[in-house]
């Protein structure tokens, strides 16, 4: 048994198309949407704002054209597009409506925002939650990827 990877076994592999190398610890950070919690997503607004350069980058270019249209021009037939939402951290899954905010150039998850996640994971104000657009199963994958810190805490 050979104790390291050379080169050449690199470039033979590369040829085949396959790899052997073995790798203790690749992490890709799949969360490209990151937010802290501001009250503008907590409060009676009902809805996570989520800013347009992040959503035109990480979410619309994987939508087809009807979906994206849903999104962009909601009107009284389509208020939107209904996503599926995967919260990683409970295997639970949501349903939300994602549409663009008519009164800024951001975009919105609401219709249930307040309830399936507000309320049932108990977000609070500087909260940092991850977002991520899986263009495989079409859905959208969320996280509490860091919690403030409590009050009256050193």
């Amino acid at each position: 048994m050979r104790s390291s990877y050379t080169l050449e076994d690199m470039m033979e592999e590369r040829s085949r198309g396959v790899s052997t190398e073995i790798s203790l610890y690749h992490h890709v950070d799949p969360f490209k949407i990151k937010k802290k919690m501001k009250p503008s997503d907590l409060g009676n607004l009902c809805r996570l704002l989520v800013s347009a350069d992040l959503v035109e980058k990480h979410i619309l270019p994987f939508l087809n054209e009807d979906q994206t249209r849903q999104v962009e021009i909601p009107n009284q037939e389509r208020n939107g597009l209904k996503v599926w939402v995967r919260d990683i951290d409970t295997a639970s899954m949501h349903q939300l409506v994602f549409k663009r905010w008519s009164s800024s150039k951001s975009y919105i998850f609401n219709d249930g925002w307040t309830k399936q996640f507000v309320r049932r994971r108990s977000l609070v104000e500087g909260d940092e939650i991850g977002l991520y657009w899986d263009s495989d199963l079409s859905m959208l994958h969320f996280s509490v990827l860091c919690r403030a810190a409590a009050a009256g805490q050193d």
